[in-house]
């Protein structure tokens, strides 16, 4: 069976979740290596991790409502191949 569009966006988040994690998890790691070594380390404000970060966070959300509108086109699609019910003629009563 071929995956559908949901797995598919679905496997494609959890790989940015993946990159997210690593990136923070490398700023930390140079961060106290570059400690370990001496330097000194300022108080830096991280915008340039910042906005590493924040682009990526907004890729997984626009993954995030891919996935929504893809089960909610699924649901569509399968509400119109259910077979329906033939529609009896109203009688309608002169009066």
């Amino acid at each position: 069976m071929t995956r559908n569009h949901v797995e598919r966006l679905e496997e494609f988040r959890e790989i940015l979740v993946a990159t997210r994690r690593e990136r923070v998890r490398n700023v930390h790691h140079t961060r106290d290596a570059m400690r370990a070594s001496g330097f000194q380390i300022g108080d830096s404000d991280g915008s340039s991790y910042g906005a590493e970060l924040k682009e990526l966070q907004e890729e997984i959300e626009a993954v995030d409502r891919a996935i929504e509108d893809e089960k909610r086109l699924a649901l569509v699609l399968e509400s119109a191949a259910q077979p329906r019910r033939p529609i009896k003629p109203r009688i309608v009563k002169g009066t």
